[in-house]
């Protein structure tokens, strides 16, 4: 396990500071909601490397639907091939997500959202009914543009 896992807080507040880092680059740039998580996605994934580990998109979560099938982590970092550190990225609110993220046994979980405030506003208190024990890390970006879509 990398040093960078001991000092829990330092670790969270250098990925926190780098997505929203990185948010900001991606959002110069005048893309789509779609373009905005694929670039965000991309991006977190090189991330990884920065803390000595390895990134990979679409991580497979088994048996998380209702209906028994898999889901997909948008993010997860690995170390020494086991997952660390997962992220799912959001404009809007997904119950899904949450569950996602804490189906996995990792020290670490991310939550990227990039919808609008009035709505995570809304949801704040269910999302708190799911994470309960505070294991996932929320970073909430605001002030995010994007493109309009052509009538």
């Amino acid at each position: 396990m990398p040093k960078i896992f001991e000092e829990r807080q330092t670790y969270i507040e250098s990925v926190l500071h780098n997505i929203k880092h990185i948010s900001e680059e991606v959002s110069q740039k005048s893309v789509s909601k779609k373009q905005f998580h694929n670039a965000m996605q991309q991006r977190i994934i090189n991330l990884a490397n920065s803390f000595n580990l390895k990134g990979l998109r679409e991580y497979r979560v088994h048996n998380i639907r209702a209906d028994g099938r898999d889901g997909l982590i948008d993010v997860v970092w690995l170390a020494d091939l086991k997952p660390v550190t997962v992220f799912e990225i959001d404009s809007r609110i997904r119950i899904k997500s949450i569950k996602k993220l804490l189906a996995v046994e990792v020290p670490f979980r991310f939550w990227v959202c990039y919808g609008s405030n009035y709505e995570f506003k809304n949801f704040i208190s269910l999302f708190h009914k799911y994470n309960s024990d505070n294991l996932i890390q929320v970073i909430q970006l605001q002030g995010i543009r994007f493109k309009r879509k052509k009538v």
